[in-house]
């Protein structure tokens, strides 16, 4: 029985016309060629789009730890030079006021200055670590004024570990004891300016350059503040400032 099936099927093969071969080098194979580089492309393109997408991930759950760490810092010494200012009272702002009288005024400022420094400053501790290189690429003016606050700061401190003893009177004073006072209302000024880029890059929920268009457009006292100091190297005159201003 076997053998008759297989003579028989071996009969029909033999009696129908073979299929032609599809010719080699026509329009399929054309698609087939350029579909497989065309889904090679999109993969490798999605690879690459989803590695980024992680890194970039990666890299902002960095920088938001870094802030969150360099943020106290900053609102400890932004709240000591408010504070610091609000005890001295306001500089005497009279035109005729001899010079004499002006200096002996300036000179027991800085006395006072001193004497609260002495008595009670922050202590700062991620201000002084590897924390804000992880801010360096969110924004210049901010790792700028970071980083500067971290130099002035550390010479400061030194300045104030070094003094044996506060002056009591003016006639005591020297040029080291005027630096002291200037390096303490430069460190806050920066301080004041870093933590307005901070909330404003970092904590906003706007993004970043919403934030930018936005200041860059309508500029408050802090952004002509930070541009003043970071192009002069010196604080804006009280007369000019104004009020801060946030998104």
């Amino acid at each position: 029985m076997s053998v008759m099936l297989y003579d028989l099927t071996a009969s029909v093969a033999q009696m129908c016309a073979p299929v032609p071969a599809a010719a080699t080098g026509g329009w399929t194979d054309w698609l087939d060629h350029w579909q497989t580089l065309l889904g090679a492309a999109v993969g490798g393109f999605m690879g690459v789009a989803g590695a980024w997408i992680v890194a970039r991930s990666h890299r902002r759950r960095d920088q938001d730890v870094a802030a969150g760490m360099v943020l106290p810092d900053l609102q400890q010494l932004d709240a000591a030079g408010q504070s610091l200012r609000q005890r001295l009272g306001p500089p005497p702002n009279a035109p005729n006021l001899p010079a004499q009288a002006r200096a002996f005024f300036e000179a027991g400022r800085v006395v006072d200055t001193l004497k609260l420094l002495a008595e009670r400053r922050p202590k700062l501790f991620a201000l002084h670590t590897p924390a804000i290189g992880q801010l360096s690429d969110v924004d210049a003016r901010l790792y700028s004024h970071l980083f500067q606050c971290q130099m002035v700061h550390r010479q400061f401190e030194d300045a104030m570990e070094s003094l044996k003893a506060v002056p009591s009177e003016p006639k005591g004073l020297d040029l080291r004891h005027q630096r002291i006072c200037s390096d303490s209302t430069l460190c806050v000024e920066h301080a004041a300016l870093a933590r307005f880029w901070l909330e404003n890059l970092v904590f906003s929920p706007w993004p970043r350059w919403v934030v930018n268009a936005y200041l860059k457009r309508r500029p408050d006292d802090l952004v002509k503040r930070s541009m003043y100091l970071l192009e002069k190297g010196e604080i804006r005159p009280p007369s000019m400032t104004g009020e801060r201003g946030q998104l």
